[in-house]
């Protein structure tokens, strides 16, 4: 009797549990209260606020270009190759697959890039085309009779974090944070630094450093010869690394002005004690047979063996006699 009251027991309660409803609702993967939109999704980029003068660099004759001159300039977008007028340092425009969108960034920079004693500048300008992407470049803005002029452009990264743009002995100096290799794109987290030069109708770099997660700086410096030096037949790049390459190996480029690929490359070797640790290098080279005469300059790059991005540069102005 005992085991058919148990039986009994058994059968009673699956019978109550198959009369409920075990069935969960649908789950949701819309965020409460939100609606869905076609507007196209603005990131804004995440900025280091400075204050900003309309004179902010001075010249002997008084010349300067004014923050309110820049922020209302038509400008070509070096990214999408649109033709823009800012208002108040903004433009949008059009929407679906017609969207466009720029925006001047805070930091501007004044100065010098010519050489031509007149106050030039150097922007950030970001441009947004529908999606997730902001892409942001690096513009020299030229001072023709006081009037902003759009000089040559240089990429930065996909939402970058700005924390300096300056003009430094005639050059563009920028510090940001960037996407490294496998780092999201909501968020960079490769400290960088870099210098452009203007170079004709070219924003070349000079100079080109990144940050390990450990917080260690990858720079390459070039002590031999110096940027200016007139040299003829064989002559030698002396310089070093803080972090030693993978492999050891160090890639050169040669470009003569006003070429913009380069007549040389090739890697080389540098000499370190131990894997990762500092190094030096010696390269020889000798451009007396090839021809090459006048300006040239020589890039020393360290390039990743992931995907072949620039993790450190530096280049030497020469000229060959």
């Amino acid at each position: 009797m005992k085991h058919l009251a148990v039986i009994l027991i058994v059968l009673l309660l699956a019978s109550l549990a198959c009369s409920l409803d075990f069935n969960p609702p649908p789950l949701s993967l819309t965020p409460p209260n939100v609606a869905a939109t076609s507007t196209p999704l603005i990131i804004p980029v995440t900025l280091t606020s400075i204050p900003l003068s309309p004179t902010a660099y001075s010249t002997p004759d008084g010349s300067a270009l004014s923050l309110a001159q820049l922020k209302n300039a038509e400008y070509k977008l070096p990214f999408y190759g649109h033709t823009v007028k800012l208002v108040d340092g903004k433009y949008e425009q059009g929407s679906g697959a017609d969207y466009m969108f720029a925006q001047l960034l805070d930091q501007v920079a004044f100065g010098d890039l010519n050489g031509d004693g007149l106050g030039d500048a150097a922007i950030l300008l970001a441009e947004n085309g529908g999606g997730s992407g902001v892409f942001v470049s690096v513009i020299a803005i030229l001072n023709q009779n006081g009037q902003p002029v759009q000089g040559p452009a240089a990429p930065v990264d996909d939402r970058p974090k700005i924390n300096k743009i300056a003009i430094e002995n005639g050059e563009i100096f920028l510090d940001a944070i960037i996407h490294g290799i496998n780092e999201p794109m909501c968020c960079p987290a490769t400290p960088s630094t870099r210098n452009y030069r203007l170079l004709e109708n070219e924003l070349v770099l000079a100079r080109f450093s990144t940050k390990t997660s450990a917080g260690d700086e990858r720079i390459i410096s070039i002590d031999a010869p110096v940027d200016g030096d007139q040299i003829s037949g064989a002559f030698v790049i002396k310089g070093g690394v803080t972090i030693s390459p993978f492999e050891n190996n160090l890639v050169y480029q040669v470009f003569l002005q006003g070429r913009k690929e380069p007549v040389a490359q090739a890697g080389f070797l540098v000499s370190a004690d131990e894997m990762g640790g500092p190094g030096t290098f010696e390269l020889p080279l000798d451009f007396s047979v090839a021809g090459f005469k006048g300006p040239i300059r020589v890039e020393i790059s360290d390039l990743s063996a992931a995907d072949g991005s620039i993790l450190a540069l530096n280049t030497v102005f020469v000229v060959i006699k």
